[in-house]
Parts: C-alpha cells; structure tokens; sequence
C-alpha cells in the first residue's frame, strides 16, 4: 500500500468534526476562508460547509490585476452550485496605491509572463533557481520579484481577517502539508489561519479527497498555480511534480533514508536530494518570530 494511500470517506468525516469541535470551543460563529478556484481552497470550502452548514460559512474571492478570469469564474460557479455564500473584492486598487505594479515584476506579469518568459526573466522561477529562492538573495530583481508575489497573498489574508472579524468569525487557512514541507507559500499569507483543516495532508491527497467530495472537474483538472503569471504552473516552478514529492515526502517522514527513497520509487537519487535541500532550505519559513520569550 501506498504511504499517501487513505480513506477520503474516514478522512473527510474526522475533518469535519476537527471544524466543528474547533468552532464549538473558539466560541465563534463560523469560518471564513479564501476561494480561489484552485483545489485546495475549494476542498475546504465543501468541508467547511459539510461541518457547520451554509449559514456559518462565508467566502471572499479576491481577484488583483494578473489573477486568472478561469480562477474567478470557477470560483463563482462553484459557489453558486453549492449554495455556498461568497462575496468578490477586487483588490488590484489598495496593491496599486502600494505601489505593487510599478516593478519589473509587474510589467512581466502584466503582459501575460508564459512560462518560457518568466524563467528567462528571473532565473529563480526555474527548478535550479527555487533553491535560491528559498536561501535568499542579495540580488534587487530577486528582493523586487519577492516583494511583489509575496504582498499580494499577504493582501488577502488581511482583507479574510477583516471579513471575519466583522461577522465574529475564525480564518481558515487553505494551505496544504507538501506547500507547508517545501516552503511553497507565503508566510503570514496563505499559511495564515486560525485554523487549517487540510494541513496534514499532502497535495496529492488533497485531490483524492476533491475527487470523493465532489469538487467540480474544471477545478481538479486545472494544474495548480500560484497564480501570478500567466501559464505558470505550481510543479514548472518547484522543477518536480506534486506525486513524486509527495512520495518522497512521505517517505522521509516515515524515516527513510535517501538512497532507499530513490530504490523504492525507482527515481534518480538527485530527485530525493533535491526534495531534501528544499525542506531543509524552507525551514525558516516555518520558524516563528525571534524572541527573547522563553
């Protein structure tokens, strides 16, 4: 049996009962959370709602200038088939007064990127340069770059948080285990939540589960995308697909060593040695704030 193998029906019910406990013991009155058309946020959207019903849910979809019209669209459709209450904001006005736009980031963006512009524009969009951008660097088109994808997520979670506050609710994260394990977020961004139902999960298991609650097919068979520039898949960034890093993963936390990863899935050893380097590179971004407190 697989290590990602699991029961989606077993799964989705101890789920639903982590969010209801959850909301029953905080003493709020319901959850909000972002949806944005892609399959993580939509798997929440249906648990959350199986939990505690459409009358204690509530969803923003929060589009900006270089967000995808497909992701909007399956957003909103998705919401109106399950009777699941949502409201649009678009938030490409407060990122421009920020001055978000006006860097050479946003230009590519702007129009359109394709991946193929994009890697050839800054390096670190590539398997060889995500690396980097996890290490860091001193380089102004990467502190621009980062500046730039980094405050638009952090954008939203303070428009969710606003939301939330008004109507006495709790935040829900939307992030997954394989994003959280390899740095692929935004800290204080999509990681941040007063709770995060999927985040044990790896993103393969994240569409098993899609799949048993009904998430739409327009939304499981769109390839998984930050969203930034045009045509730019999740997997063409990080250089390797979400089903080997999940494997791999995995493996790891079952305590395997590299070369017997590489055996049991019959892959090079580098692809294992390369899914380490990013866990070991992104654990900064899992480190909470530096203090002097305890």
């Amino acid at each position: 049996m697989s290590a990602l193998s699991f029961d989606a029906e077993r799964e989705a019910k101890k789920i639903e009962e982590f969010i209801s406990d959850f909301v029953r013991g905080r003493n709020v009155s319901g959850i909000v959370h972002g949806l944005s058309g892609g399959v993580d946020s939509a798997v929440v959207a249906l648990l959350v709602q199986r939990a505690l019903g459409t009358d204690r849910q509530f969803v923003l979809l929060l589009p900006e200038r270089d967000s995808s019209e497909a992701g909007v669209t399956d957003a909103k459709a998705m919401c109106e088939r399950f009777g699941i209450e949502y409201k649009l904001l678009n938030i490409t006005q407060p990122l421009e007064h920020l001055g978000t736009y006006s860097s050479a980031p946003s230009k590519l963006a702007k129009f359109g990127g394709g991946m193929r512009f994009a890697v050839k524009a800054f390096p670190f969009l590539s398997k060889k340069g995500y690396i980097s951008n996890l290490k860091g660097s001193d380089s102004r088109q990467f502190r621009e770059f980062i500046a730039f994808y980094r405050i638009k997520h952090r954008m939203r979670m303070v428009v969710i948080y606003h939301e939330a506050e008004k109507r006495g609710m709790a935040v829900a994260s939307c992030a997954n285990r394989t994003e959280f394990e390899v740095g692929f977020f935004v800290k204080y961004g999509d990681d941040s939540g007063d709770i995060a139902p999927i985040k044990h999960l790896y993103k393969t298991q994240v569409f098993a589960l899609a799949r048993y609650l009904g998430v739409p097919r327009e939304i499981i068979e769109k390839k998984p995308s930050p969203d930034l520039f045009a045509q730019v898949a999740d997997e063409e960034i990080m250089g390797v697909g979400y089903e080997t890093v999940d494997s791999i993963l995995a493996l790891m936390a079952e305590g395997l060593g590299e070369d017997e990863i590489a055996e049991r899935l019959s892959i090079k050893s580098s692809e294992v040695r390369f899914v380490s380097e990013m866990k070991i590179e992104s654990e900064e971004l899992r480190t909470p704030p530096a203090s002097l407190l305890g």
